[in-house]
């Protein structure tokens, strides 16, 4: 498909998604495809309800099969949302900051504020711990839910991996070797991932993506992708299998395998801003983006060719895709209804039964109505002989 303004779907794109925008204004919507109408969008927040603060500026999903929606808002707002029913089932206030990471921890909400409070939201009581200023983002182990990655601005902020159960940081990332005047190498981790449960990636606004090993003594990354000409500014990352996708400001979104990052192995165009985020489906064979240019577009992996493309009004900032599945309706049970067993036997009303045995049956009917309908007929042929002839015979 050609690079085009204007909403377009190319014929091989046959998957069925759900894809859920969060927007710059704070409006929430899905968009569906695979239907008739392509382009459809539908609002799943009354608009009436939003302000300037309700930036959505986080979105995961609560549970592996993708029926809870945590929406995280710049007015530290955490919202729970159900994508079956399409209602709010719940929100509570985070803190004081923007909402920067969420995700769900042995039935628990944690939630990451920018300001560097993580609050683990259990009932009867919540606790809070700080991991310091200038966080840029955190993540959930879906391998372990007992594991947590933080990482933001300054040297600080470098890759930490955290223990729920004890606040305590496990694995703390140290920077790559100084540059030739013997300064510390900028950090600013703008996204980071679990890969598995021993490995995590991060891109950066510096122009880097790495990859650590948790399981060895080394706490520098084992693999660093940094262009020394390309002056780029990676926004947002996601990952399939041994396969990193990373958005840009400039340049749209590139793959780079893990294997061996000296150079990136596809890049995927078509985009007139910032890419702000970045997701795959569970096969991995689409890549799923939105972009400042008010657009939300989905390329095929392997060709790297853009087979949708829709306009959503509001910038987007977050973006989820999930498989469709059909909504099954369950039977309400009725409390009223009374069965009747099919052995039990009803009492015989003697004058009920004299009436219906005196009723003339239906054969009898039809065969009295047969008769009198042949000698209705019978006296219409007989011809008739007129006043005036029979005088005169």
């Amino acid at each position: 498909m050609k690079f085009s303004t204007s909403n377009a779907k190319c014929s091989s794109y046959s998957g069925k998604h759900v894809i859920y925008v969060g927007t710059h204004t704070g409006s929430f919507k899905k968009l569906e495809p695979f239907q008739d109408d392509p382009y459809r969008q539908t609002n799943l927040q009354p608009i009436e309800t939003l302000d300037k603060t309700s930036k959505v500026t986080c979105m995961e999903f609560g549970n592996d099969e993708h029926t809870e929606i945590l929406l995280g808002r710049a007015n530290h707002y955490v919202k729970v949302f159900n994508s079956d029913s399409e209602v709010t089932a719940s929100s509570f206030e985070a803190g004081n900051g923007e909402v920067v990471g969420l995700g769900r921890s042995n039935g628990c909400i944690v939630a990451g504020i920018d300001k560097g409070t993580v609050k683990i939201v259990k009932y009867p009581e919540t606790t809070e711990f700080s991991v310091g200023e200038n966080l840029a983002k955190l993540r959930i182990c879906r391998g372990d839910q007992n594991l947590m990655v933080t990482g933001g601005k300054n040297l600080k902020q470098i890759i930490k991996v955290w223990d729920l159960e004890t606040q305590k940081v496990t694995f703390a990332a140290k920077n790559v070797r100084k540059d030739m005047l013997e300064l510390e190498q900028p950090v600013w981790e703008n996204d980071i991932l679990f890969l598995d449960r021993n490995t995590i990636a991060s891109c950066s606004r510096y122009g880097y993506v790495r990859v650590y090993d948790l399981r060895g003594t080394q706490r520098r990354p084992v693999q660093n992708y940094s262009p020394p000409d390309d002056q780029l500014s990676f926004t947002c990352l996601a990952g399939h299998e041994r396969y990193l996708y990373a958005g840009t400001t400039t340049v749209g979104t590139r793959a780079f395998d893990i294997r061996k990052m000296k150079n990136h192995v596809h890049v995927y165009k078509g985009f007139t801003g910032t890419v702000t985020s970045v997701g795959l489906d569970a096969t991995g064979s689409y890549l799923f983006t939105s972009c400042l240019d008010r657009y939300v577009r989905v390329h095929n992996v392997l060709k790297t060719a853009m087979v949708y493309q829709c306009y959503v009004k509001s910038k987007p900032t977050r973006i989820l895709c999930t498989e469709y599945k059909d909504r099954v309706v369950e039977a309400e049970e009725d409390d009223d209804l009374i069965l009747v067993e099919e052995n039990e036997k009803d009492e015989v009303d003697s004058e009920y039964e004299d009436l219906f045995a005196k009723m003339q049956t239906v054969k009898e009917k039809s065969a009295t109505k047969k008769r009198k309908m042949e000698s209705e007929t019978h006296s219409r042929s007989k011809p008739k002989i007129p006043k005036k002839k029979r005088n005169n015979e």
